[in-house]
């Protein structure tokens, strides 16, 4: 596969990696209401770093419109960067963001001629060519008349990559009636299993027994891999038959329910059935242009607050493309720019009574006169926070500000990969792979150690210090990791 490079593309590799653990403080004046709405003020990629042991893994749908690297007058970006200097800017954020993705999610990059090309390279290399999806065209403005070469560029680019072959975009078609089971067998369907690799503790909203309606036999979920969906998620995908449980279809040789779906080149002909058609990559004029994104944003606010923000019917769109059967994904957008992202999801959500979330983050000090107020003013609620001290201070010891479930996620996303969704003071932090987590914040002594929730199994105790003999430790199949020395 080909691939690209630049003066600095070895740093830019490397940045990801040495982008220190920074706390996140809340700020409940800028706040608006609770829940799991996000709104972060701080440099994106320390933030996405910051997140990524809660988020790894969770996020359904990212879009991000970066800085174009055009030289236009955008002030609230250095929009004027050398090609190498916007590609080490980006390539360590898409390296982040990759990880953020579920396995059946989707990126939407906004991008025009001047780095498209260029873009799409290292998307290739980051995701994966084989897992490029599409390359959307936006109308956005009407032809110009004086323009250089007497072209004007009307379009432009949204790049769609997934992270896996499990996902799979649609929009809404008409409702029609399923498809009759005898019918099935012709149609060129494939599946997915329906567990994961994920624990109860990682997905407890997916740790559940499956009953099959039709003769009531039950599927209990597995506490170490989880399905892939949840209860509520389930039904909608019995709903629109795409549960095949055993016994179903003679042929079908499975010992637990399967999900099915179809492929593109038959969503025409078929997929309206399930109330779902293929979207084209030549967007409609229903999710308008640059002008309509300015007008929305004057009406909000009552004068123009934004330059060239997009219209969140256009965004409304694209989440729509990757969440249509997952009204409850989680949507990340981390040059969050004027807001316009949250916009869409929660106009979206009132629209089929969804319950998409949505994480938006911006470097720039507008985060809380335009992009937070605008969510605050289109009737978001959401948590504001900013980006705080890091993780370790300059000694290398734990900054004391940090609390246990903080320095916890970090832990558990150190050790595991996956993100940490507890929220507890136990010892105990989870359990991943049969290995037991505990993190104390003090010396571990044999008295402490028999208070701690027991395990059958190997257990990993994360303190300050040990006063147990190595070999009582190997006995008793725990490994003790020091803090600060072990965690870095």
């Amino acid at each position: 596969m080909p691939t690209l490079d630049w003066t600095g593309k070895d740093e830019a590799i490397k940045a990801a990696k040495s982008v220190p653990y920074r706390l996140l403080e809340y700020d409940s004046e800028l706040s608006c209401g609770d829940g799991d709405n996000l709104i972060v003020q701080g440099d994106n990629l320390e933030v996405l770093k910051s997140l990524l042991p809660f988020y790894r893994g969770r996020v359904k749908c990212i879009y991000i419109d970066p800085p174009y690297n055009t030289g236009a007058a955008f002030e609230h970006y250095d929009d004027n960067l050398e090609h190498s200097t916007w590609l080490s800017m980006m390539y360590p954020r898409l390296e982040f963001l990759r990880e953020f993705l579920s396995d059946d999610g989707a990126i939407f990059i906004s991008i025009d001629d001047n780095e498209q090309a260029y873009l799409k390279i290292i998307c290739d290399e980051i995701f994966g060519r084989n897992n490029f999806v599409a390359n959307f065209s936006w109308r956005k403005r009407t032809a110009k008349s004086d323009v250089p070469h007497g072209i004007s560029q009307d379009c432009e680019n949204i790049l769609c990559y997934a992270k896996t072959d499990l996902f799979q975009g649609a929009i809404k078609g008409k409702e029609r009636k399923y498809f009759e089971t005898d019918d099935f067998p012709n149609r060129p369907w494939r599946f997915h299993d329906l567990t994961t690799q994920r624990t109860a503790t990682e997905r407890p909203n997916s740790f559940f027994t499956i009953v099959n309606p039709k003769n009531g036999k039950e599927y209990p979920a597995n506490p170490n891999s989880t399905w892939r969906v949840t209860k509520e998620t389930f039904q909608e995908y019995f709903q629109a038959n795409r549960i095949i449980f055993p016994g179903d279809y003679p042929f079908l040789k499975i010992s637990k329910p399967v999900l099915r779906y179809w492929k593109a080149d038959d969503m025409k002909k078929a997929g309206d059935s399930f109330g779902m058609i293929a979207a084209s990559t030549y967007l409609p004029t229903e999710v308008g242009m640059s002008q309509d994104g300015t007008k929305e944003i004057t009406k909000i606010f009552g004068e123009k607050k934004f330059n060239f923000p997009k219209p969140s019917s256009l965004i409304e769109h694209l989440i729509s493309i990757a969440t249509l059967t997952d009204k409850s994904a989680i949507i990340l957008d981390a040059f969050a720019g004027s807001g316009t992202t949250a916009h869409a999801v929660i106009n979206l959500n009132a629209a089929d009574g969804g319950n998409r979330k949505f994480i938006l983050i911006e470097t720039q000090d507008y985060c809380k006169t335009i992009t937070a107020e605008r969510v605050k003013r289109v009737g978001g609620n959401f948590r504001f926070y900013r980006l705080g001290e890091k993780l370790f201070d300059e000694t290398g010891a734990i900054n004391p500000a940090v609390t246990f479930e903080q320095l916890a996620a970090y832990i558990w996303f150190k050790c595991t990969g996956t993100p940490y969704t507890a929220e507890k003071t136990s010892p105990l932090i989870g359990i991943h792979n049969g290995v037991a987590y505990y993190l104390l914040r003090k010396t571990l002594t044999k008295k402490i150690l028999a208070t701690l929730p027991p395990h059958e199994g190997a257990k990993i105790i994360f303190g300050e210090s040990c006063r147990i003999s190595a070999e009582v430790l190997k006995s008793l199949g725990i490994t003790f990791e020091q803090t600060p020395k072990d965690v870095r």
